[in-house]
């Protein structure tokens, strides 16, 4: 019995029942940056588990397997000697490097045609026509026979190539064939690259290797590179097109979505990917001592970041996310962010964030967030508006293209009030008698001119920017008498760089009304709203109000 999943490009989980393997790991598009994807924390942690790396290209590693021992403590690492020689300063207990190191009695080092066994498997490293190994697997209670290929592949680029280029390449590939084909003449699984980068023939490689050995179950892979969502469609479907390679025997499975898996028991491909997401999905954070304010909290420019990072992993997960746009230039945005914190994490504690989509229609998302403590207690909350912005024409895209349905929407409550209205702001000197519902601004406005590390990957202001430079109007003396309560932001228009901003400062009305009518008290001296400007034309960029209340039980003590 066994159960192959597919992780991603190169990456698949081999299950049985002794043990699990886990080849070419590189990263999980459900887990996107987490240490930990999804597939490692649902495997039994009282199993075995066996780690495989062919070699060191980015797309075939991450040193972040070596991080999974704090999960797995029966874990074995088995690597190809490129690897080993790209990781020595992690595995040398006399090195230098400061971080974590892992352990050299859990990594073996497999050079082309050595074996690593032990009583339930036997890994033999054969060659490849890239670096690095291709991998043999025999589980010896079940008898079953894996392959996995690496880069092993007829690299033969036909369409660039001279006439003995191409030669060259075909006779590379059957050298490093013909020692596999001896030692196995027959695999129950084969993991091998169909890629259509190579262009014409670019089956050429699998088509050689089910006619040389007998495959009795045959899964393309490495078809997950391309410069956009269409080229990438088509190298899927291309690696799928089983007509252009399938010999007359065996069977030719298609694992294309994160977590898709076949079983040898039901061998009905399982699409596991549509339902690995979550309506919630929930991040844990340790606060040190330099990620907090200088009260000794979770800073706003901390959570506005965690914001970011958790809306981005999230949409990613649920394949709404920049990486399935229609194209290159459009990305997810914030257009208005409220946050309300009752209580603020302190320092050297634990903290979770979780988000769900609260709203969606064609133009706008809307996202929440709860922020609580290591029990689950919420300490605050926030909602977020995001639009899609197209980095070329810089309007709103809209999000009619991304396939969100109905039942994506968490039922969830987020129960702060919706943001209110941002207040038009002028000098003094300014004012007209035309002007209606116009704050008064203090005078002599603070200026600031953003910078290169005031930029984010649009090349606009990053927000994290917005909120320092917010932070800072207020003194310290200001911050340790009381604590941010509640903060809104409008993004009115973009700031780029080189720009000169006025920051406009006025004292809030005693109260503020939502779109709902709902009011927001203002009862603190320096509760403020800002208005930052373009100096130069007077062009509204950024509008913001917060709210203060005095600080209870003074500063967290270190």
């Amino acid at each position: 019995m066994f159960e192959l999943t597919y992780i991603h490009h190169d990456c698949f989980l081999m299950s049985t029942p002794e043990c699990g393997v886990v080849f070419d790991y590189w990263f999980d598009p459900v887990a996107m940056d987490s240490e930990y994807p999804e597939f490692l924390t649902d495997f039994p942690v009282e199993k075995p588990l066996y780690v495989l790396v062919s070699h060191f290209h980015k797309d075939h590693f991450n040193k972040v397997i070596f991080k999974w021992v704090r999960l797995h403590r029966n874990i074995r690492f088995i690597v190809s000697r490129d690897v080993a020689r790209q990781i020595r300063y992690l595995l040398n207990p006399d090195s230098t490097y400061a971080g974590s190191k892992v352990d050299p009695e859990m990594v073996t080092v497999l050079s082309k045609l050595e074996c690593f066994s032990d009583p339930l498997l036997t890994v033999q490293a054969f060659g490849s026509t890239d670096i690095g190994n291709s991998y043999a697997v025999t589980f010896k209670t079940s008898g079953l026979k894996v392959f996995h290929a690496g880069d092993l592949n007829c690299w033969t680029w036909r369409d660039e190539s001279t006439p003995e280029e191409i030669r060259s390449a075909e006779k590379a590939f059957s050298s490093e064939l013909r020692p596999i084909a001896d030692a196995y003449p027959q695999f129950d699984v084969v993991m091998f690259p169909v890629d259509s980068r190579l262009g014409t023939g670019y089956a050429e490689g699998a088509r050689t290797f089910v006619s040389t050995i007998d495959c009795k179950r045959f899964f393309p892979m490495h078809f997950t590179l391309g410069e956009s969502h269409a080229e990438l469609e088509q190298r899927r479907r291309d690696a799928i097109n089983f007509s252009t390679y399938a010999a007359p025997h065996g069977e030719y499975i298609a694992l294309t979505e994160p977590y898709d898996t076949y079983s040898d028991e039901n061998p009905v491909v399982h699409s596991g990917h549509k339902g690995k997401y979550n309506l919630e999905h929930t991040e844990t954070y340790f606060l040190s001592a330099g990620d907090t304010d200088a009260e000794r909290e979770l800073s706003l420019t901390l959570l506005m970041s965690k914001i970011i990072e958790i809306s981005t992993t999230h949409a990613n997960n649920m394949e709404i996310g920049n990486p399935f746009m229609p194209n290159d230039h459009c990305g997810w945005v914030l257009s208005r962010v409220s946050i309300e914190m009752k209580k603020c994490p302190i320092v050297d504690s634990t903290y979770r964030l979780t988000t769900w989509v609260e709203e969606w229609n064609r133009h706008y998302s809307v996202r929440a967030f709860c922020v609580s403590d290591a029990s689950g207690n919420p300490l605050g909350y926030a909602r977020t508006i995001w639009m899609v912005l197209d980095t070329v024409t810089h309007a709103n895209a809209g999000l009619d293209s991304l396939p969100f349905r109905k039942e994506y929407l968490c039922k969830r409550e987020c129960p702060i009030p919706r943001q209110t209205k941002h207040l038009q702001m002028k000098l003094a000197e300014e004012l007209t008698p035309t002007d209606r519902r116009v704050v008064v601004a203090d005078p002599d406005p603070a200026r600031y001119t953003f910078l290169y590390c005031d930029l984010d990957a649009y090349r606009h202001v990053n927000t994290v920017r917005y909120v320092t430079l917010l932070m800072n109007q207020f003194t310290l003396a200001q911050h340790d008498a009381s604590r941010v309560r509640r903060v809104e932001f409008s993004f009115l228009d973009e700031g780029a760089y080189g720009m000169t901003v006025e920051i406009l400062r006025s004292r809030l009305p005693s109260s503020s009304a939502d779109d709902d009518g709902e009011q927001i008290s203002s009862d603190k001296a320096y509760d403020s709203a800002f208005l930052l400007r373009d100096a130069a034309t007077k062009n509204p960029i950024f509008f913001a109000k917060v709210f203060f209340e005095d600080r209870e039980g003074g500063i967290p003590s270190l």
